[in-house]
């Protein structure tokens, strides 16, 4: 059976690099909802380079990073306030959601 959980904030930083190095080449697609400009799709399938977050004291942003060889395409999430993941029943993450303080989404699908 499919599971939720939250990250917790003070491990952010480890467990995305560890997640990448793991994840790094899977095909990502990214959706954000709410804000300003309402629900948009910003990528349908590209190849995850990272995911890095950066803490309040050194930026506070969460950064994700498309490509192979090169960063293709960059997304960054401005004061993410909660993180939630969704694994398969064999416990492979699917999806990702990130929250940030001005109430937006930004969902990362990762394509089987």
């Amino acid at each position: 059976m499919a599971q939720t959980k939250k990250l917790e904030p003070d491990h952010w930083a480890e467990y995305l690099s560890m997640f990448t190095n793991g994840n790094r080449g899977r095909m990502i697609a990214i959706e954000v909802e709410g804000g300003e400009m309402g629900s948009q799709t910003l990528t349908d399938a590209m190849p995850l380079l990272a995911i890095d977050y950066d803490p309040v004291n050194k930026g506070d942003d969460l950064v994700i990073t498309m490509g192979l060889d090169k960063i293709d395409f960059t997304h960054t999430i401005i004061d993410p306030v909660e993180i939630w993941e969704l694994q398969d029943d064999n416990g492979k993450v699917v999806s990702m959601e990130v929250n940030n303080r001005k109430g937006e989404k930004n969902i990362i699908v990762f394509k089987p």
